[in-house]
């Protein structure tokens, strides 16, 4: 059994709760909060999100010429605090990902992300894992904290 690495990151956006919960329970948005080097080509599923709820999405990740298809299962939706989903089928071995949010005050929210994930592979993928995807991971959700919070901010000003 491969041991689940962790990643966890916060940012503080100037925006009410609500809003950045209700902008994380539509899946679609995840276009522009995606990295440069990931492209979103599609998602499907029902909106907003409920638990239960499964969304497909197909991506590229850059530099490969291919789309791969990845399926998420809404495991938990608890307004306007947590989001959990937890990939069925996606190019890790397990993935489950935490949006946690908290009010600062009316116009104000720390939205923090936890992700639990594997790479297959055993050993080796544990090797990818140290020297690469655990780096692309923690690279990926900065951009994508940075896009959310200018996108959100520029909502609410």
């Amino acid at each position: 059994m491969t041991t689940p690495s962790l990643l966890e990151r916060s940012v503080e956006i100037e925006a009410p709760v609500e809003e950045v919960f209700a902008f994380h329970l539509d899946t679609r948005n995840a276009a522009s909060i995606s990295p440069r080097s990931t492209r979103i080509l599609d998602v499907q599923g029902t909106f907003p999100v409920t638990t239960g709820a499964r969304i497909v999405m197909r991506m590229r990740p850059f530099p490969s010429p291919i789309a791969m298809s990845w399926r998420v299962r809404i495991e938990s939706v608890e307004p306007p605090t947590r989001i959990v989903d937890v990939a069925e089928r996606s190019p890790f071995a397990s993935w489950r990902h935490e949006h946690i949010f908290q009010a600062l005050g009316p116009d104000r929210t720390l939205m923090t992300d936890r992700l639990t994930y594997a790479l297959p592979g055993g050993p080796i993928g544990r090797l990818a894992d140290r020297l690469l995807m655990g780096r692309q991971l923690a690279h990926a959700f900065a951009e994508r904290h940075r896009l959310t919070k200018e996108l959100l901010e520029a909502r609410s000003a």
